[in-house]
């Protein structure tokens, strides 16, 4: 099967609530984009189950749950490549 590849414009809150959701389904976000397209397109609905990631694959870092974020600072990608070159070298 061959795929066509597109960019598609997300605002960051909309983005990390859908990395949250299929991050704890254990799907792709590619995976639900299809299941989306599929079912706006009435297409077979067994087309409209997403394969479910690995556990192997979807193991968090060991890194991960250590680092406190605050909420009150902004999120959106500008300021976290800001942040980033800020403290790099640190």
């Amino acid at each position: 099967m061959s795929a066509m590849r597109t960019t598609l414009d997300i605002p960051d809150t909309m983005y990390r609530r859908i990395k949250t959701r299929t991050a704890q389904e254990g799907i792709t976000v590619r995976a639900i984009t299809l299941v989306l397209y599929s079912k706006w397109l009435g297409d077979d609905p067994q087309a409209r189950t997403p394969q479910r990631v690995s556990a192997r694959k979807r193991k968090a870092p060991s890194w991960f749950g250590s680092v406190k974020v605050d909420a009150s600072l902004p999120h959106d990608m500008a300021s976290v490549r800001e942040s980033i070159a800020r403290h790099h070298g640190d």
